[in-house]
């Protein structure tokens, strides 16, 4: 099992604190942030995921390559996928977009 944390700003004074967790083919990504502690989307975790670190304040944002490498072939990176085409598509349904945020946000915390 390997696993990095990162801090990041948002809008609290305080950094929210963004841990990954690569454990076999599982991928979890943890966040401190109001949403990511109730388990919902979490545009922190999301961002690193995306392989960009300008929110990070730690000291470590150059480990952001290591995270988008332990995505690849996780139920994470389909749940991205997914929310990507979903956030694509546009004003088609925003059911469907919610419907992906939801299915991500799981796919991160389990």
């Amino acid at each position: 099992m390997n696993e990095l944390s990162f801090l990041v700003k948002g809008s609290a004074a305080d950094p929210y604190e963004v841990t990954f967790i690569k454990d076999g083919d599982s991928l979890t990504a943890l966040c401190t942030c109001p949403a990511g502690q109730f388990g919902n989307f979490c545009k922190h975790r999301i961002t690193i995921l995306d392989g960009n670190g300008k929110a990070i304040v730690s000291d470590n944002a150059n480990q952001v390559p290591t995270i988008t490498e332990w995505l690849q072939g996780t139920d994470v990176a389909a749940a991205l996928s997914e929310y990507r085409s979903a956030e694509k598509a546009g004003g088609t349904s925003k059911s469907v977009l919610t419907a992906a945020k939801k299915k991500l946000a799981r796919a991160m915390n389990t």
